[in-house]
This record gives structure tokens, C-alpha cells and sequence, in this order.
């Protein structure tokens, strides 16, 4: 079985079709509160409540000698705290409450807009994000806190090493241990550490007087069911978890009920590989350059790794969207999109299990097929399949294989005929491998290729490499 041993990452930017736009959000009051509880006395500093936190959205297009204004000139405004619901329409967006130090202590509002280049007619759709937060003081504070090895080392011998991570409810008084109950959740923040997870996890209790300590003998150990609370409050982390970095969360719950959470980060040094990407058109698409190949180099500490050493290894790749930051989206399968530029969108019915008519020759698609529909304003979206047919449509569904397609491009919010007048194109991969691509071998089998096609304004490329 293959071992993901190393990953790397690239960011290529097409800048052919319009001029460049800078986006960005300012707060009148500033992002960030202070919230203070002493006895019966409880304030928030500033109160938003009396004096109103603006946000304003600013958008410039063209360089920084030449940069113009154009916030008022951009079009489909919208505020909202998940790109999808929309709290406001306006540049401008007035924040009248204060800050949740328990259940909400940080929040992200997105603005979201349109500029049409009125040279050359191209419509961008632009995203900009502030963050408000919120620290708490005073003599009755509570907060989590890790402590332990964050690093996972080299072994010396042939038993691997682990990270061993305690988290303490802190109070005023002290570190509270009273009836408190604790989960641990891998770095996407939504997998909850549990006896699924066997051979990577262990859990175990560590005073309040003693260091965090564990060994590979810790994992498999203690997990809890799903959505089941602990007792254990250190959690012990196999090398087999942690590729490079991996970010985790930890929550506690005391006995009046109320919820802590604090993040904490791993880092895996015990093998010394590291992916570089190297691309041969450089990090932007732009002078009439339409596509790059993108390579991986393999470096075991300070020496590169021969070809015909990483021969035997697997290259997986991914494709995350630049117009939504931080979803995976996927690489253009050409073998089955062969149109230039895709297939025309002729007509599409509404929700969930909107049915999409296109152009040309039918393509065959199968269930949790993923594909790509740029729309008309060049908006750049992804979809699971349901079912394709033989006359030149398919049905979609909302994502029960790629469910990472439900947050920022749900099914159910489709609108009949909006992707009219754009291009449909068939993602690479399907089911668990929807969107990404996998390369073995050297030279010409071990590189891909990125178009503008795929990269809509901006897109980042993971790379995993596997060791045999």
C-alpha cells in the first residue's frame, strides 16, 4: 500500500482577460472586541450595540500607480456570513451587536460583487472577507489551553514516534477538572476523533501537576463513539495521521453545560520529504499563455530525489477554487469535454435535481460524476451528477459522494435557466476521486497540465506524494 509521505502546493493566476481588481473590507470600529466579566459587571469594549461597527467594501481595479475606485460601479452586491445567505446588499454594512465570547467568539463576513471591464465587457465576480473577534477578560475568564509536544520526531529506532497534546479548562481559580468532558477533531474541524480512527488516535488523562506523555502502546486506545464525550482530556497522535502540518481542534464541556474550544497544530518531522512544484509558465497565465505544465521535485532533506527513485511513486493532485476560498473543485477532464472551451448550456431546471441541456454530442455520465459550469458573468461553479442520458442532458443531485460540493455551491439553490449562455465541462475522477487527478512514473507521465479553463481568475494545485 502507497504511504502519503509529503505534499506541496502552487497558486497560478490567469491575468488575459481583464485588468486586475483589489478587494478589501475596513471596519469603523476595528475587527476585534474585548468582552470582560468581573462579578455582576459585564461590558464589551467597544459596545457595539451603542456605536455601531460599519463595514465598508472598497474595490479598486488597475495597478497601484493607477488604481481607480470603482465600488460604486459594481453590480449583485451581497454581505453575507457563508457566501450563501445573504444579510445586506448595500457597500456598506452596519454591525449593532456585540460579539458572543461562548458560542460565537469569531465570525467572517463576505462581500460579494460584479465588475464589468467596460473595455472588455468581461464580468468578475469578486469576493472580499473581514473577521470580527472577540477576547475575553476579567477575573471570571475561561478558556482552553494545549500543552505537549507538538512535533513529531525522528525515531531512532524502527517504533515510530507520536505528539501527545493536553488540553486544561482554565478558570480564574485554576485548571478545572470538575466533571469536565472532552472531543478532539482532525484538522477539517468536522471529523471527530473516534474508534473509527484505531490506528492513528489514542486518548488518556494527564494531571493538572504532570507533563503530557504517550507512546505508539497509546493509540487505539479509549476513543469514543460518534459525538460521544470523553473523560480523557490528552489526546496521543500517530505519525500515520499527519502527513506535514495538520491542524486540530479540541472542545471541553463543564458540568453547567457550557462549550470551550481551542485549536492546536501538529508537525510531522519524522520524514524528511518534502514536494516542491514547479511550473513552466511560472506562477501567472498571462501574454497569450493559455496553459503550464506543473511538475513535483522530491527532496529528502537537502537532496533532490532522482526520477528514477520517485519512479515507483504516486502523485495524487487537487484543485481548489480561487473564487472560493478554501473549496475543492477539480481538474477538466479533456477526454471527455473534447469541445473547445466546453459544452454550451442550452437550458437547466431548478433545485436539487436540476436537469442541465447542452450542446453537441451526448456524453456519458455515471453517478457522483463531478462537473464544472462556468456561467455566463464567467462565475465558476460544481456539481455531483445524479444521471446522463443520451440526448444531450443530465440530471444533477445534491453531493452524497463529494459532499465538500454542498457548502459553497448547494444543489437546491439552482434557479431555473441560470446557467444559460455558459459552458459545461466533465471534471476528472469520480465517487472519492472526484476532481483530482493521479500521475506515477517519470518525465511526460508524471506532470500536469492547467489551462485558463480551469483557472478562473485564480486556483491552487495540491500535490500528495505517495512513497511505494
Amino acid at each position: 500500500m502507497a504511504q502519503l509521505v509529503s505534499t506541496g502546493q502552487i497558486t497560478i493566476v490567469d491575468n488575459n482577460d481583464a485588468r486586475p481588481i483589489t478587494a478589501f473590507i475596513t471596519a469603523s470600529q476595528g475587527t476585534q472586541q474585548i468582552y470582560t466579566k468581573d462579578e455582576s459587571s459585564v461590558s464589551s469594549v467597544p459596545n457595539w450595540a451603542s456605536s455601531p461597527n460599519v463595514l465598508s467594501a472598497k474595490v479598486y481595479v488597475g495597478g497601484t500607480s493607477s488604481a481607480v475606485d470603482v465600488t460604486n460601479q459594481v453590480s449583485n452586491r451581497k454581505w453575507s456570513n457563508d457566501l450563501n445567505t445573504s444579510i445586506g446588499s448595500g457597500t456598506t454594512l452596519t454591525v449593532n451587536t456585540n460579539m458572543d465570547p461562548v458560542s460565537a467568539p469569531s465570525k467572517v463576513y463576505y462581500f460579494e460583487a460584479d465588475y464589468t471591464d467596460p473595455i472588455t465587457g468581461l464580468v468578475s465576480h469578486i469576493i472580499a472577507q473581514i473577521t470580527l473577534t472577540v477576547v475575553r477578560t476579567g477575573t471570571n475568564a475561561v478558556y482552553l489551553l494545549p500543552r505537549g509536544t507538538t512535533a513529531i520526531q525522528q525515531a531512532d529506532g524502527s517504533t515510530k514516534n507520536v505528539a501527545v497534546v493536553c488540553v486544561d479548562l482554565v478558570r480564574a481559580a485554576g485548571v478545572d477538572t470538575s466533571g469536565i468532558t472532552y472531543r478532539f477533531y482532525e484538522s477539517n474541524g468536522t471529523a471527530q476523533v473516534t474508534t473509527s480512527m484505531n490506528t492513528k488516535y489514542g486518548l488518556k488523562t494527564t494531571s493538572t501537576s504532570s507533563a503530557p506523555t504517550g507512546s505508539a502502546s497509546d493509540i487505539g486506545v479509549n476513543l469514543p463513539a460518534s459525538n460521544a464525550w470523553s473523560a480523557h482530556n490528552t489526546l496521543v497522535i500517530h505519525e500515520s495521521a499527519v502527513a506535514d502540518i495538520a491542524v486540530y481542534r479540541a472542545e471541553a464541556k463543564d458540568a453547567d453545560g457550557n462549550i470551550y474550544q481551542c485549536y492546536f497544530t501538529i508537525y510531522d518531522v519524522s520524514d524528511p520529504y518534502e514536494v516542491k512544484l514547479i511550473s513552466t509558465a511560472g506562477e501567472k497565465l498571462q501574454n497569450g499563455v493559455g496553459s503550464t505544465n506543473i511538475y513535483p521535485m522530491v527532496w529528502n532533506g537537502a537532496s533532490q530525489l532522482s526520477t528514477a527513485t520517485t519512479a515507483n511513486w504516486s502523485f495524487t493532485w487537487f484543485f481548489f477554487d480561487g473564487a472560493a476560498p478554501g473549496n475543492r473543485a477539480g481538474f477538466i477532464d479533456t477526454t471527455r469535454t473534447a469541445v473547445a472551451g466546453g459544452r454550451s448550456i442550452t437550458a437547466n431546471t431548478a433545485g436539487a435535481a436540476c436537469v442541465i441541456t447542452y450542446s453537441g454530442a451526448a456524453i456519458t455520465f455515471a453517478a457522483g460524476d463531478m462537473i464544472k459550469i462556468v456561467k455566463a458573468d464567467g462565475t465558476a461553479k460544481y456539481y455531483e451528477v445524479a444521471s446522463g442520458t443520451t440526448t444531450s442532458n443530465l440530471t444533477l443531485r445534491a453531493a452524497t459522494v463529494s459532499t465538500f460540493l454542498n457548502t459553497p455551491w448547494p444543489a437546491a439553490s439552482i434557479t431555473a435557466n441560470e446557467f444559460v449562455g455558459g459552458k459545461l465541462y466533465v471534471c476528472t475522477g469520480t465517487g472519492s476521486s472526484a476532481g483530482t487527478r493521479t500521475t506515477t512514473g517519470t518525465g511526460s507521465s508524471n506532470f500536469i497540465t492547467v489551462t485558463g479553463d480551469e483557472i478562473d481568475g485564480k486556483g491552487t494545485i495540491i500535490c500528495e506524494a505517495n512513497r511505494p
